[in-house]
């Protein structure tokens, strides 16, 4: 990450941006409000809560840029093979000559994920480049953020992204599990059944609706 970002990103956790309101509180500027909406421009207005840049979709765009970032990981990770590696035991002396070559030791490198156990997982997201939901999840209102699936299994992994400004991240959080909660229930059931003549019940696995503060230990568990 460069420099600036990092600074940026340490900066705006410790409200040490130069808002019009910090500006203000540093007495480097007398007026504190948002030149384009008129509110009061503190960093969580800026990052999260100006009418302006949600009106224009820029809050919606680099919540995409976030979703594009992680679909891919995951689409890459459905792929990745993780298997034992065999490594040679070898003695050296103190000047670095080869003295004496033991026995072959197994390495198991493999660490068990969500998306072990089947090879058929297509993964999809909400965004116009990527393949569309399954059937069963498109035939709702709802549009999960990413729907990994696998016919061969039948199972479903939603995940849900959302990229609240950090004093609002519980709440998001309970907010993006609630709106999600009968569509969980109902696939666990089996009450929902994809659309064309061979229907097919499904059960959900549920990977977590997950905010931007859990999203990077979420990821782990794919690999």
């Amino acid at each position: 990450m460069a420099p600036l970002r990092i600074s940026f990103l340490i900066r705006s956790v410790y409200d040490l941006l130069p808002s019009n309101a910090n500006l203000v509180r540093w007495g480097k500027k007398d007026d504190p409000m948002c030149p384009l909406c008129q509110g009061r421009q503190t960093t969580e207005h800026v990052l999260s809560s100006c009418k302006v840049p949600l009106s224009q979709g820029r809050y919606t765009w680099r919540h995409n840029r976030v979703l594009q970032e992680l679909a891919s990981v995951i689409s890459t990770a459905k792929g990745e093979i993780h298997p034992s590696s065999t490594s040679s035991t070898v003695f050296t002396t103190e000047g670095g000559v080869k003295k004496w070559h033991g026995g072959s030791i197994t390495i198991n490198t493999h660490r068990k994920g969500l998306l072990d156990g089947c090879d058929d997982w297509v993964v999809s997201a909400d965004l116009p480049e990527w393949e569309r939901h399954p059937d069963v999840i498109r035939k709702t209102a709802l549009r999960p953020g990413i729907v990994i699936h696998s016919a061969s299994t039948q199972q479903i992994i939603m995940v849900e992204l959302t990229v609240p400004y950090e004093s609002r991240m519980e709440e998001a959080h309970v907010s993006k599990e609630g709106k999600y909660l009968d569509l969980t229930k109902e696939l666990k059931k089996g009450w929902l059944r994809s659309s064309g003549n061979a229907s097919r019940d499904w059960r959900q696995r549920i990977c977590g609706f997950f905010s931007l503060w859990s999203s990077k230990q979420s990821l782990h568990r794919w690999q």
